[in-house]
């Protein structure tokens, strides 16, 4: 799986060279993980992130750019996707997580947060978007998409 500098590379070039072209990013973490972590062992922690790592997989297109951004955050790269594409993208993942069967927990869900590039945006203000989205979908009850 790509960790955060890779995923940082990856981003970074399409901005450059996407310009006449749609990008979208979805970024989103575990809902509660510390809690899960606490309980049950960050053993089972690390399951949890292989699993979640495997259902999302398992969601995207093959070719899409995904990985750890860090600790139980992850993100995903949408060359091509305008965000109501991207928001599709996280709800199937969305989706795909809740589905996935635990003999510990009864079900670990995500937030996630969607952005679409703006014209000439950094890398930075396009995460910082997602970033804020992401939160405002755990502020409004988690388990849910939210849209910078």
């Amino acid at each position: 799986m790509a960790n955060r500098r890779q995923l940082s590379l990856w981003l970074g070039g399409h901005l450059q060279r996407e310009a006449r072209e749609p990008l979208s990013v979805v970024l989103f973490d575990l809902d509660r993980f510390k809690q899960i972590n606490d309980t049950h062992g960050h053993d089972y922690g690390d399951e949890v992130l292989r699993r979640t790592a495997a259902a999302v997989t398992g969601a995207l297109r093959r070719g899409t750019l995904f990985g750890r951004w860090g600790g139980e955050e992850f993100l995903v790269i949408l060359p091509g996707a305008a965000a109501a594409e991207a928001q599709g993208v996280a709800e199937r993942i969305r989706a795909a997580v809740a589905d996935v069967p635990y003999d510990r927990v009864l079900q670990v869900t995500v937030s996630l947060g969607v952005a679409q590039a703006l014209p000439g945006e950094r890398l930075e203000s396009l995460l910082k978007r997602a970033d804020d989205a992401l939160y405002a979908a755990k502020h409004a009850g988690r388990n849910q998409v939210k849209a910078a």
